[in-house]
């Protein structure tokens, strides 16, 4: 019986555990000011470990967005590392693939168009 069937909540509490700490590690430890909109949406890591895929939202036009997730993937060492110190338990701390995620700019859309189809109501929202 492998590890993984033994306790299926494993992933998910590993990958909840990731996510708050790269959240907290954005928040508190690194200080780039192209970093200061971004969000850790969801972590998703691999069964063996190997690889991580971080969803991120960053605020901003698509140029500054881009540039965010650049500076996301150039500092995924300095990360890792961090993890790496804070998750002990941890024997192998996975690669963080750094993904935009529009979800959230998505749902701000559709609310508003939804807001503008609502009979008896201008597109100013009074």
């Amino acid at each position: 019986m492998t590890r993984d069937s033994a306790n299926p909540y494993r992933m998910e509490r590993l990958n909840a555990q990731l996510l708050q700490e790269l959240a907290l590690a954005l928040a508190h430890d690194v200080k780039d000011p192209r970093l200061e909109m971004v969000t850790v949406i969801a972590v998703e890591c691999a069964r063996d470990l190997s690889e991580a895929k971080v969803r991120v939202s960053s605020m901003g036009d698509q140029p500054r967005r881009e540039a965010s997730l650049r500076t996301l993937r150039g500092m995924e060492g300095y990360l890792r590392h961090l993890l790496g110190e804070r998750l002990e338990n941890l024997r192998r701390v996975p690669r963080l693939n750094f993904r935009l995620d529009d979800s959230i700019a998505y749902g701000v859309r559709v609310g508003v168009i939804l807001n503008e189809l609502q009979p008896g109501r201008d597109a100013d929202g009074d």
